[in-house]
């Protein structure tokens, strides 16, 4: 009996012993993120102390932040920063946040699940399974029609649309309305424009449609589709697409500001019509529940949503807009095996980000302000680099001096783009009307901007003149000319 006391007792102690070395762990990591947030480009030979959350909130003027890291399939720590609203209470752990286009990988998940229940295919012409509405056939249809698949990897061919947020006040169009471009409707209609299948192109409206689809199978409406088919089954209980929000959700929800962080929309006037592409309203630790299903599914140690072949099928890499940049069905899938990831972005007002390892470590970042997004990217970068992580690691550039002089060949206007000259630094909206950041250069004609993978090289004839300009991201590569 001794023995098995003092058995009990040593097992006891390593217990606490490991729980009371997780949370030091946690707090240590916590503390390095919230001080170390990273711009994208390091310019080599000068210092680089890093930033902290409190101090980049106030300079983005993003009123709220909320944080929810994962580590070993398992939330590490969460935390809430600053205000739900200007003069309201504090970002709790149940403070909802528009997801905006990080709705997409949720409702991925129901329309592969559908597919595992062998209610579709997702390799059918998607036209079979709508009924009150199908692709209009065109040019591009008429030896391909567009499948399922194809709508979730967004290489439909359906043009690319933004979303559009609505006052119900006002009125907010139907699904259908927004398919067919009516009113109150303000966006064009959904249709076809590029062969299906041959190249990647981001499209909403390929979202649009697989709401209609997820509505007509399950014949309920769209939020009680998703709370039954992903939202509850993985416990994100304060999750919801409903829209507009309920009264009582509404009141514990973010409001949403731009980029001044003054001017706001509340939850009850904010609403995404095309769920399915960026409806959803949920919490830091609400979402990194699904984040940590889907590593757990990956692996084959779950199955609330999908089991291991359909979960892998979906962080498959296929087409995208670059080597480095490519889709699976959903998600971004980037990094090298074995240390792949998933990851999706989110940008309607609310700016937020969500990276997920399926080896088990990732975040989830929501914010309510404008200048979220640069903040969001920071943040992934203070986590990667406090938790080892491969990817989304700060770049090294080398600024050389240019002649402040030269600068004023270069100030005009490139269709989105507007560059500026501020004393001895050059500037550029993009997009235009947008706040002007610092352009840093590479050699006298090929600039790049620090929070962001963008470059810009100027075309200069062989008179001196500036023609045009070379607009290059991860994701394009365009040609812009310069206006008269």
């Amino acid at each position: 009996m001794h023995k098995h006391l003092w058995l009990s007792l040593i097992a006891s102690l390593f217990v606490q012993c490991a729980i009371s070395q997780t949370d030091d762990s946690a707090a240590r990591h916590e503390k390095a993120v919230e001080e170390n947030l990273r711009y994208l480009a390091v310019i080599k030979g000068r210092p680089d102390p890093g930033m902290s959350l409190a101090d980049q909130m106030l300079r983005l003027h993003v009123p709220g932040v909320s944080i929810a890291v994962i580590h070993d399939k398992r939330i590490d720590w969460s935390k809430g920063y600053g205000v739900a609203r200007l003069g309201g209470p504090p970002v709790s752990a149940s403070t909802l946040f528009g997801a905006a286009s990080m709705s997409k990988p949720v409702t991925a998940v129901a329309v592969l699940r559908l597919a595992q229940e062998g209610k579709i295919d997702l390799d059918m012409d998607v036209n079979i399974y709508l009924k009150s509405w199908k692709i209009p056939a065109n040019e591009y249809t008429k030896n391909h029609p567009v499948t399922v698949r194809e709508l979730l990897s967004h290489t439909s061919g359906i043009g690319t649309r933004s979303g559009m947020i609505y006052d119900p006040d006002k009125g907010v169009p139907s699904v259908l309305e927004i398919l067919e471009g009516k009113p109150p409707a303000t966006t064009s209609p959904v249709r076809v424009e590029s062969e299906p299948g041959k190249k990647y192109a981001y499209a909403n409206g390929g979202y649009m449609i697989l709401e209609l689809l997820i509505t007509e199978l399950t014949g309920k409406s769209f939020a009680e589709a998703m709370r039954d088919l992903v939202l509850a089954p993985i416990g994100m209980s304060h999750s919801t697409y409903e829209a507009p929000l309920s009264p009582a959700k509404a009141a514990t929800a973010a409001t949403a500001y731009d980029e001044g962080g003054t001017s706001g929309t509340a939850a009850a006037h904010f609403v995404e019509p095309n769920a399915a592409a960026g409806g959803l309203w949920t919490t830091a630790t609400d979402y990194a529940k699904f984040v940590i299903e889907l590593q757990k599914e990956y692996a084959g140690e779950s199955h609330r949503a999908l089991d291991q072949k359909m979960a892998q099928m979906m962080v498959t890499a296929g087409l995208g807009p670059s080597e480095s940049i490519r889709w699976g069905l959903g998600v971004r899938v980037g990094g090298t095996p074995p240390h792949i990831y998933f990851e999706h972005g989110g940008s309607a007002v609310f700016q937020c980000d969500m990276v997920g390892y399926p080896s088990g470590d990732g975040v989830v970042v929501l914010t309510n302000g404008g200048g979220g997004g640069s903040l969001s990217d920071q943040v992934v970068r203070s986590v990667a680099q406090a938790y080892g992580w491969p990817d989304f690691q700060p770049v090294e550039h080398i600024v050389v001096p240019v002649d402040p002089s030269k600068f004023g060949r270069y100030v005009g206007t490139y269709d989105f783009i507007k560059v500026t000259r501020d004393g001895s630094h050059l500037m550029a909206e993009i997009p235009l009307g947008s706040k002007a950041q610092e352009l840093f250069p590479e050699s006298d004609t090929q600039y790049f901007l620090r929070d962001e993978p963008t470059r810009v090289i100027f075309d200069v004839n062989k008179d001196g003149s500036v023609t045009g300009l070379e607009f290059i991201t991860t994701y394009v590569h365009w040609h812009r000319e310069k206006n008269p």
